[in-house]
Order: structure tokens, then C-alpha cells, then sequence
């Protein structure tokens, strides 16, 4: 009723306008250099009033062109959502199949209906050229979001360690926290030699619980070692001395830094504390190269005295396979067949026999019965009987004569250890 009301009260207003002017018609002139216009009030008000519909009309006009154009309609941009996702699926589905041909299509595709989003160039970034994955890792590298992602891509190329590391700072300045890019520095700081900043991240990767206590000692170990080892190539042996225990104070069984050290004293003139290291190792963990430093130290001694010093080395773990070996071999070496058959026996009747166990026992068959049958036999059970230990990488499974911190196949670091079995 009041907009009725209001209305009709405008209607009267405007008809009485109308009769005011058609009483009192008067005249407009506009005068110019070379023009002249003249005309009535009402028709200059009708241009006036004209003049602001129009102008109306286009404002209105351009605010549907923005809100309520159908080519930006909320139910169109809705819908080509819908088939850029769908083209997306279809991509990375080609993809799980290796056909590249059809996901780099699939992509493109969805890059054409999703231009503002980042999974499209995520999906042709692994199914274009070398030189397209460049233009899509810069603009994925450009957004905030998906710089993370673009770091990483460039990451899984061939790069020096250098650059990767480079590239794994700027990664933690995203992701401070992330366990990943402590191991992945951790790994490169190694490759390059960095002892300090290696031990560094691995403190780090300890306080986030992402790895055992077990794991961190015997990493702490490989690299205190690699510290022994480099600075007694440099000439600093009082360093290599300190690392070298250090190494062995995380990991008393750890031959390598058992057996730097006692070369290390060896090299001193201290036969003793060379004899001592290596006793102490080997009754927590004996080894086939500590056996034979120890065995290297006397070197004048006659052959009984050989056997009396390693009968009484190998009872510092006398069940020990190394142990019954050491003392097996020597016990050949010197005559002592009883003892020698006594130390194998040990191990075949335990089922701890491996190839090098019955190639001995061939070899006592051979020297103190002279029965080439009875050893050919010991021989035949070599192919069934278990594998001698030897320095194994833990992720590659690649077994090597000599340990080496960082495996030779995989570049993989302190994952080299001896396996018994």
C-alpha cells in the first residue's frame, strides 16, 4: 500500500511538472563559434531525463555482464570444474599404465579447463619433455602451494650434492620439521664429507623419533669412524686415536675402528695397547681381520708358541665361530689334530657349520690321515652348508670383501654391516 501510495504521489508530481512547463514553454539557446542551438525547456529536460536512462541502462547492463554473465556463470564454472577433474583422473590413470601418450593428452586437457590450479601441471610434469617439465616446475615453483612439490621434483633429478643439498635448505625453510629432508641432508652432508654437519642432523633426526636408539649409535659410530679414518690420513693421529675410541665407545663390537686403533698403536710403538684393543673387541665381537692382526703381531714366534698365544686369544670367546676357526686353522698349521677336529666338531654338531667350517675339515682329512675320500666328502657338503659372514649393505643387499662407510652400489650410508648369516 505505501509503495502504491508512493507512486501514484510521483505520477501526480510528474504530470503536474508536465503542465507547469507546457504553460511556460520558454526557450533554451547554445551559442559556439560557428553553431548555434536553440530549443525548448522541454525538450532539454526530455534529453536530460533520456540522457540518465541511458546511462543507467549501461551500468546495470555491465554489472550483469559481471555478476550474472552465463559464460562465467557459477553453474558453468562449476561444470568445467567437473570435466578438468575428471580429464585429471583419466591422466593420472594413463599414467599408472605408462601410457604417456594418453595422460600427456588427459593433461593438457585439464590444464585447459583448470588454468588457475596446480594438478594439471603436476600430472605433465611427469609425462612431458625435459624441456616442457622446465616451464611447469617455474610456474609450480612460483605458487606458495605447490613450491614444496616443485623443490622435491628437482630434487629426483640428476643433480651434484651440492645443489641438492642447496635445494634441500630451501625445502626446510617450508617444512622445518620434516624428518625426510633431515635424513636426505643428513645422507648428502656424509656423501660430501661434512662429519659435523651429518652428526649435527642426526641428533636432530634422534629428538623426532624417527629412528632407534639402536640405529643412531651404530650411524654416530660409522661416522665418528670416517672422522678416524680421515684425519689419520692427514696426519693427525692423536685425532684419529680420539674419534677412533669414540667410535667404539657408541659400538665396542665395531671391528673397523677396533682394528684403526690398534694399527693406530701399532704404529706408536705400543704393541700392548695394540694387543689389549684388540682382545677387548674380540670378546664382544669377533672378527676374521682381528684375528689376523693379532695373529700378524708375533710374527717370530715358533709354531708352538703360535698355537699356545692363540689358543688362549680364541677363549676370549671361545664359542665363537671366528674364534673356532682362528684356533682350527693354527691348530692345522702347527699339527694339532686333535684340537683342530675338537674346535670343528663344535660347530657341525651345532648346525653353525658354514663352507669354510668343512673345507677345513677336507683339509684335516687330507693333512693328518692323507684320505682324499674322506675330504672329497667334507668338499660335496660345502654346496648345502650355510654362507660364510661377510660385509653385507643392508639396502642393497650387496656383500663386499672390505667394509666401506657409504656402499659402493648404492651410495647408501652406515648400512654396511657384518652378517653372520
Amino acid at each position: 500500500m505505501i509503495r502504491l501510495t508512493l507512486y501514484i504521489t510521483l505520477a501526480i508530481f510528474l504530470a503536474l511538472c508536465a503542465v507547469w512547463l507546457a504553460d511556460r514553454p520558454g526557450t533554451l539557446l547554445l551559442n559556439g563559434p560557428d553553431w548555434e542551438v536553440r530549443t525548448s525547456l522541454a525538450v532539454f529536460y526530455l534529453i536530460v531525463i533520456f540522457y540518465t536512462l541511458f546511462c543507467w541502462s549501461i551500468f546495470k547492463l555491465y554489472r550483469w555482464f559481471k555478476t550474472d554473465n552465463p559464460l562465467k556463470s557459477p553453474k558453468r564454472m562449476a561444470s568445467r570444474r567437473q570435466k578438468g577433474l575428471a580429464e585429471l583422473d583419466l591422466g593420472w590413470s594413463a599414467l599408472a599404465v605408462q601410457d604417456t601418450a594418453a595422460a600427456l593428452r588427459h593433461g593438457k586437457k585439464a590444464r585447459g579447463l583448470l588454468p588457475t590450479e596446480n594438478g594439471p601441471l603436476r600430472l605433465l610434469l611427469n609425462v612431458s619433455s625435459e624441456e616442457a617439465k622446465k616451464d611447469y616446475l617455474d610456474r609450480l615453483q612460483k605458487n606458495p602451494n605447490s613450491k614444496l612439490y616443485a623443490l622435491k621434483a628437482r630434487l629426483d633429478e640428476k643433480l651434484s650434492p651440492q645443489n641438492a643439498l642447496e635445494i634441500l635448505q630451501e625445502m626446510r625453510g617450508f617444512q622445518p620439521a620434516s624428518p625426510w629432508v633431515s635424513r636426505k641432508i643428513f645422507d648428502i652432508s656424509a656423501q660430501l664429507r661434512n662429519w659435523a654437519d651429518a652428526k649435527k642432523e642426526l641428533t636432530g633426526l634422534v629428538k623426532s623419533k624417527v629412528m632407534t636408539a639402536e640405529v643412531q649409535k651404530h650411524l654416530h659410530t660409522t661416522l665418528s669412524f670416517c672422522q678416524a679414518v680421515e684425519a689419520d690420513l692427514s696426519g693427525q693421529k692423536t685425532s684419529a686415536r680420539d674419534f677412533a675410541r669414540h667410535a667404539l665407545k657408541n659400538e665396542p663390537s665395531f671391528a673397523p675402528a677396533a682394528l684403526l686403533l690398534a694399527r693406530l698403536h701399532l704404529a706408536a710403538g705400543d704393541k700392548s695397547k695394540a694387543r689389549k684393543q684388540v682382545e677387548t673387541t674380540w670378546k664382544t665381537g669377533a672378527h676374521p681381520d682381528l684375528g689376523q692382526f693379532f695373529l700378524a703381531l708375533e710374527p717370530m714366534e715358533s709354531p708352538s708358541e703360535k698355537f699356545r698365544r692363540i689358543e688362549k686369544f680364541a677363549a676370549l670367546n671361545s664359542d665363537d665361530l671366528h674364534s673356532l676357526h682362528l684356533l682350527a686353522k693354527i691348530a692345522l698349521e702347527t699339527e694339532h689334530w686333535a684340537k683342530a677336529k675338537h674346535a670343528l666338531n663344535k660347530l657341525t654338531s651345532t648346525n653353525r657349520a658354514t663352507r669354510e667350517t668343512y673345507h677345513l675339515l677336507a683339509r684335516l682329512e687330507m693333512l693328518q690321515k692323507n684320505d682324499p675320500e674322506a675330504a672329497e666328502a667334507y668338499r660335496a657338503r660345502t654346496k648345502d652348508a650355510a654362507p660364510d659372514p661377510a660385509w653385507q649393505c643392508g639396502a642393497c643387499g650387496m656383500k663386499q670383501e672390505n667394509y666401506a662407510a657409504a656402499c659402493p652400489n648404492c651410495q647408501a650410508f652406515g648400512h654396511i654391516q657384518w652378517r653372520e648369516k
